[in-house]
């Protein structure tokens, strides 16, 4: 009975060890849209597609599709123009007006594509403060910026900070600051921004507030990009797009924001 049951553990570890081959879709070709329009009258759009999985080359943005902003309430629309390597909005009819729904329609060659989203209402930043702190994980002792709101009661909030170092960006990809509201709906939020700052610096905070399903957009790219714990992780899967119409799948997503803004100096 114990030499069968060695060898069957034995035949099992060699079976967990065959090596496999796996076919990597080299699907091309599928439009990549990302796009927002907010509250400061600003709209923009890229526009590329996708190359195969071994490829050398690099997505190129799209110079001529046509790309046209509607408000759905009032009909008004604007025509996006091609600037460098996106299309932006630089005037027109359409307005930003919380609680008014916004359409992006593109269109690529024989491709007719669109997506809409509701501005959402602006959430204050209330204040920025700083303190001295102790070292925690792989930031010095030093002093800290955190910022200080009030998140409306009884709403589905969302947002997504973004911080400035002296004009210098400080959110990459595995430090995206988002969440909804879901833990904190109607309450004072002191949130401790994750950024090393120094006698001096200047650092810029913008509070995005953003239509809840983008959570769940963010969530997939985080997820897709840096995977999970091994083999009990759920595969990756493809990243939720708000556009439809399109023969093919189309990756990317269209949003309208609010935001707010404000500053500290670190003396």
């Amino acid at each position: 009975m114990g030499r069968r049951g060695t060898l069957a553990v034995a035949l099992l570890l060699v079976g967990c060890l065959k090596p496999i081959d796996v076919d990597v879709p080299a699907d091309a070709g599928e439009l990549v849209i990302e796009a927002y329009y907010n509250d400061a009258d600003s709209a923009i759009a890229r526009i590329s597609r996708t190359v195969p999985y071994f490829a050398e080359a690099t997505p190129q943005p799209i110079p001529d599709a046509l790309v046209v902003l509607e408000e759905i309430e009032t009909g008004q629309s604007d025509t996006l123009r091609w600037r460098d390597s996106l299309y932006v909005r630089t005037a027109g009819r359409v307005r930003p007006i919380t609680g008014h729904t916004y359409r992006l329609r593109v269109y690529v060659g024989q491709e007719r594509i669109e997506a809409s989203s509701r501005l959402p209402e602006k959430v204050p930043i209330d204040t920025l403060i700083w303190l001295e702190r102790p070292p925690e994980g792989p930031l010095p002792a030093g002093p800290r910026v955190i910022s200080i709101g009030q998140d409306p009661p009884n709403q589905q909030n969302a947002y997504r900070i973004r911080v400035w170092r002296n004009d210098t960006l400080q959110n990459r990809l595995f430090e995206w600051i988002y969440s909804d509201d879901r833990y904190i709906d109607g309450r004072l939020v002191f949130l401790e921004l994750p950024f090393r700052v120094q006698a001096g610096d200047t650092l810029t905070v913008e509070q995005m507030c953003i239509p809840v399903e983008v959570v769940r957009f963010y969530d997939q790219l985080v997820r897709n990009a840096f995977g999970g714990s091994g083999g009990f992780s759920p595969p990756p899967d493809n990243a939720y797009s708000n556009f439809t119409g399109g023969r093919r799948r189309v990756w990317g997503y269209f949003f309208a924001y609010a935001s707010d803004k404000k500053g500290i100096r670190i003396p």
